[in-house]
């Protein structure tokens, strides 16, 4: 296990995360780290941003799951790393609204009785 792994773990365990919650911003920058092939510590802000481009034009990550990523990530580069901001633009994917169909008064009237 890296020391920057080991951090993030102790960070979250202070903090009384869920294991759930530890698994996902883990796996998170995980992914981030294998896609780059080096340590999240060396990347850059617009690295940063095409990786998030990347999850929604190739991998085609929900908008829950990029938001997930997000905080896994926004996370590490905060709390573990000490940035004083994490100022990276990074746009998700709008949940898509689910408008519900409406009956007509005689659909109404038929259910209700």
């Amino acid at each position: 296990m890296t020391p920057l792994r080991q951090k993030m773990i102790d960070a979250m365990l202070v903090r009384g995360f869920s294991e759930r919650t530890q698994q996902s911003y883990l796996d998170a920058v995980k992914q981030l780290a294998k896609y780059y092939h080096c340590s999240p510590e060396l990347l850059t802000t617009q690295q940063i941003q095409d990786y998030f481009l990347f999850l929604v034009k190739q991998r085609q990550l929900s908008p829950a799951s990029c938001r997930l990523y997000l905080n896994g990530i926004r996370f590490l580069y905060l709390q573990v790393l000490g940035w004083n901001e994490f100022d990276i633009v990074i746009h998700t994917p709008k949940r898509a609204q689910r408008i519900p169909e409406l009956l007509s008064r005689e659909e109404a009237n038929k259910q209700a009785k």
